[in-house]
């Protein structure tokens, strides 16, 4: 037996993880494209060099021990950044992977209510890949794709970065959202001034949007009761009902949640011209990759019939719409 020799060819990590994964020698090899006496030979050399075994053997089946088990989530890891480095090698090739684990980072909306579309959709098409999603402060978002800890993010800034690629995806106009029971929602349409002596929810004074609206508000000279601050445009909204009050949020994301609240209704407001643009954000060897014409195409056709309702169009570049 090696004297814990370094552990250094890919061949034996990947077996050794199809093993535990198939739970099978046979299976591993067909997944590996290899024979089964081949994938033997190599966790047999594997648990040499390491000089403990990785796997129990009874009845002809095999089943991964404590030590096995323990390893594989970094022998996980492992494999999906030989898979990035890869891709990133590939860079501007047509024969990249796509990257599997996914990771997104969002804002909360857009995890709420974008993002299980989004997901759902890629999961049809692709039932083995696993997704990780987080929400981070936009301002964090930069840091985690050039730290490599997120591939892909969506919001509703674009992340100014030499080493960070921005695309608007679309963009969405404001409006007035309100209980379904409201007063104000027999009205088609609505004007600024029937916002006047309202309860109104506004976003917190850290997002852009604030000062707009502020703004907005005291050029019509509207008065009005501020009764809830949050940069949470999803808590805002689930708030309405309870405060019988009035929000303002784009569109899209109001159209989203009150397909599943009956209790909520929207109306576009004459005076409301701001428009929230959403951003896909990812590193340089990402963009046009396979890995992004997937998520663009299951983002288009997973909002389709909502954004054709709204009159929305998702800006796509010309690979992306090719993937659909």
């Amino acid at each position: 037996m090696n004297e814990n020799p370094k552990i250094n060819r890919f061949k034996y990590i990947e077996a050794f993880s199809e093993v535990v994964t198939c739970g099978s020698v046979s299976a591993a090899a067909k997944k590996l494209g290899v024979s089964q006496p081949a994938v033997s030979q190599l966790i047999k050399k594997l648990e040499d060099a390491v000089g403990v075994p990785l796997f129990v053997r009874r009845n002809g089946l095999i089943s991964p021990t404590d030590r096995a088990t323990s390893l594989r989530d970094d022998v996980e890891q492992l494999l999906t950044q030989l898979d990035k480095i890869q891709m990133q090698l590939n860079f501007g090739r047509s024969n990249e992977l796509t990257l599997n684990p996914l990771r997104f980072s969002a804002s909360l909306s857009v995890v709420n209510e974008i993002l299980p579309r989004v997901i759902s959709h890629i999961h049809k098409s692709k039932p083995d890949m696993l997704f990780y999603v987080n929400s981070l402060p936009i301002a964090n978002m930069g840091r985690a794709i050039r730290r490599g800890n997120v591939d892909l993010t969506l919001s509703t800034r674009q992340i100014d970065h030499a080493n960070i690629i921005s695309k608007r995806l679309l963009s969405a106009r404001e409006v007035c959202v309100m209980p379904s029971n409201h007063s104000l929602s027999s009205k088609s349409t609505l004007s600024v001034d029937d916002i006047d002596n309202e309860k109104m929810i506004m976003a917190s004074r850290t997002d852009p949007s604030y000062e707009s609206h502020r703004s907005l508000l005291y050029k019509h000279k509207i008065r009005y009761q501020k009764v809830l601050e949050s940069p949470f445009s999803t808590l805002s909204m689930s708030m309405i009902p309870e405060l019988n009050a009035l929000s303002i949020n784009n569109v899209l994301i109001a159209e989203l949640v009150c397909q599943h609240n009956d209790n909520l209704t929207w109306r576009y407001v004459d005076e409301f011209n701001h428009q929230t643009d959403f951003y896909l954000s990812m590193p340089p060897w990402l963009n046009q990759s396979t890995t992004e014409n997937l998520f663009l195409a299951s983002f288009q056709e997973s909002l389709s019939e909502t954004t054709k309702k709204l009159g929305i169009d998702i800006e796509l570049s010309p690979s992306a719409e090719m993937a659909g």
